[in-house]
């Protein structure tokens, strides 16, 4: 007998939390060993040279990855299909890329980024050769192949990376994390995924997929652009090593976003996905998933940006304190990515990529008014027009949630107000404790954060709230007896 949708979820949630706490702590510590021994120009240089890549990988990909795992049954053909374009595509964006590179590294007027670009950008085909088995396993509900792969690539990676740095070779150290850990995803996913392409390219399974695909490049393709137009402006009117400041501060924000919500996220997709039918259930699902992802985003988030100092200096070095000031104004905008996260994908799994598309459309036009205004008061303007940019953003995703599940922002507001208070106290008290000699270093950050993590809890359990009781009465004694059966 199969297993119920709850207990292939909850296996998945159980994965997925080793996938992140495993693969994103790991990549975290290597990102931070090799913090300590580049320099932020180091960094900065190769954050320019990302901003295209991933941006090229948008097209590679052309949402057919969403169109495949909201599939109900994916078909060989529609498999065979994708796998064909998203390799053709990756073909003609590296040559793209291999001869622009010059051009780029005029742009920065870094000569260097030339061959880095030529070298990185092979990564585009390596990876296109994995979409589709990627794309299979999430539809499946199976993240405990994606977390053996994940991690093992990030090991071998981060290893070798480390060892380069240590020798001395300075930026190419990052290179090679970058390449190797593509190469290995790549050929793990071969090795342990079962589909292999039959080579059938069918027209019906292009039109289909690409015509809800479509709409979710488009959108993409607009944010991923506005993501990362930061860093080109950056990179372009600063100095490379204000820029290695900023994609550090970022990386602090993204492994608690990788780490504690992607992981709710990427089990959701699919799950919901198969929800689409009954609204009831689904608003239901979607107010859980956005109570349960505050509960641990919203205080972490405050922590962070509270202990931001003590813990740049421990763990990076004194020489990153101008991030410090950036990864606090970070943590504010960090703060509505789950929101606006869980309100876009209800569109997408109703099939409304048309919707989606309008609402990045509305949403660029105000982040480039922020960038504009926001530039002219440097730097830290620049950010601070991030933050507010990310408030207004919130506020437009979740129009459409009002209309098609009757789930309004107010209402959604009201469902975290007791989260946002306890985050507040407790980000308080962290305040007052930071600079009391408790102890020195790590021990430090620790201590601090045990209680913190301490205090919170204890509000909720005292309050009774609907998420404790939920992780009470639900996620633990399901996860105990997963675990039971698996033993």
């Amino acid at each position: 007998m199969s297993k119920s949708l709850s207990e292939r979820s909850l296996s998945a949630i159980v994965w997925a939390s080793l996938d992140k706490l495993g693969g994103s702590v790991m990549s975290f510590v290597v990102t931070i060993i090799l913090a300590r021994l580049l320099s932020p120009e180091d960094f900065g240089l190769v954050a320019m040279v990302m901003i295209f890549f991933e941006f090229s990988a948008v097209f590679v990909e052309s949402g057919f990855s969403t169109a495949l795992i909201r599939e109900k049954t994916i078909s060989e053909a529609d498999k065979s299909t994708t796998f064909i374009f998203n390799l053709i595509a990756s073909v003609v964006l590296y040559g793209v890329l291999f001869a622009c590179a010059p051009y780029i590294a005029a742009f920065f007027e870094q000569p260097l980024l030339t061959l880095i670009i030529r070298i990185l950008g092979i990564s585009l085909i390596v990876n296109a050769f994995s979409i589709v088995q990627h794309s299979v396993l999430i539809q499946q509900i199976d993240f405990k192949t994606q977390t053996i792969v994940r991690s093992a690539a990030v090991l071998v990676s981060g290893g070798v990376a480390v060892f380069l740095a240590f020798r001395g070779w300075g930026v190419w150290s990052l290179v090679a994390r970058y390449a190797l850990l593509d190469l290995m995803t790549t050929i793990l996913f071969w090795v342990l995924g079962r589909w292999r392409p039959s080579m059938q390219f069918s027209r019906e399974s292009f039109r289909r997929l690409f015509g809800f695909g479509s709409k979710i490049l488009a959108a993409a393709v607009l944010d991923k652009f506005f993501v990362h137009i930061y860093k080109l402006i950056i990179g372009k009117f600063f100095a490379a090593a204000t820029l290695g400041f900023y994609t550090q501060a970022n990386n602090f924000t993204n492994m608690v976003i990788n780490t504690l919500f992607r992981t709710v996220q990427s089990v959701t997709y699919p799950v919901l996905a198969k929800l689409q039918d009954d609204r009831e259930k689904l608003k239901a699902g979607y107010r859980k998933m956005l109570q349960l992802s505050s509960f641990i985003i919203i205080p972490a988030m405050t922590v962070l940006g509270v202990l931001a100092e003590p813990i740049l200096v421990t763990l990076v070095g004194e020489k990153w304190l101008p991030a410090v000031p950036m990864l606090q104004l970070l943590c504010l905008s960090g703060l509505t990515y789950h929101f606006s996260t869980v309100n876009l994908n209800m569109l997408l799994v109703l099939g409304r990529s048309d919707l989606s598309l309008k609402l990045e459309v509305i949403k660029k036009v105000n982040i480039a008014i922020a960038i504009v205004v926001g530039l002219q008061f440097g730097i830290y303007g620049l950010i601070i027009g991030e933050v507010v940019a990310s408030y207004v953003n919130l506020v437009i995703n979740a129009f459409y949630s009002k209309k098609f599940l009757r789930y309004a922002l107010g209402e959604q507001v009201r469902d975290i107000l007791p989260t946002v208070a306890f985050s507040v106290l407790v980000g308080g008290l962290l305040f007052f404790l930071k600079d009391l000699p408790l102890a020195s270093g790590v021990l430090h950050l620790v201590l601090l954060s045990a209680i913190g993590a301490g205090a919170y809890l204890g509000l909720h359990f005292v309050a009774k709230t609907e998420e404790m009781q939920f992780i009470r009465h639900t996620i633990i004694p399901k996860t105990w007896q997963l675990m039971g059966k698996k033993a």
